[in-house]
């Protein structure tokens, strides 16, 4: 997987949980369909926990940070910068260095 698909495949991250806000709103409106919109709400927590997993795997230290911070915190890469104390060219470098190690198998 390249870079930049790894990217877009962390990207999902913040859409699974606006998915997963969706579905438990469906869920309390439509009650005759409540065990598709379960699983599919479960499935939505599978696959989010194993991004999880998959960044805390790169290195569990701060090029994992680096990942939490920009995907599932949804930080730019000048806030990540300066809530690590750290310059942007800095966390730049750090944050391709991440991506190049994450491995995206399920």
């Amino acid at each position: 997987m390249t870079v930049g698909e790894k990217r877009e495949f962390l990207k999902k991250y913040r859409v699974l949980i606006t998915r997963i806000q969706r579905i438990g709103e469906m869920l309390e409106t439509s009650t005759d369909r409540r065990e598709k919109y379960i699983n599919d709400m479960n499935t939505a927590k599978g696959i989010r926990d194993k991004i999880e997993d998959m960044i805390e795997r790169v290195d569990g230290g701060i090029l994992s940070e680096v990942l939490f911070q920009k995907y599932i915190c949804g930080k730019s890469i000048e806030a990540t910068a300066l809530s690590m104390n750290y310059s942007k060219r800095q966390i730049e470098r750090l944050h391709l260095r991440a991506l190049q190690k994450l491995d995206c198998v399920f």
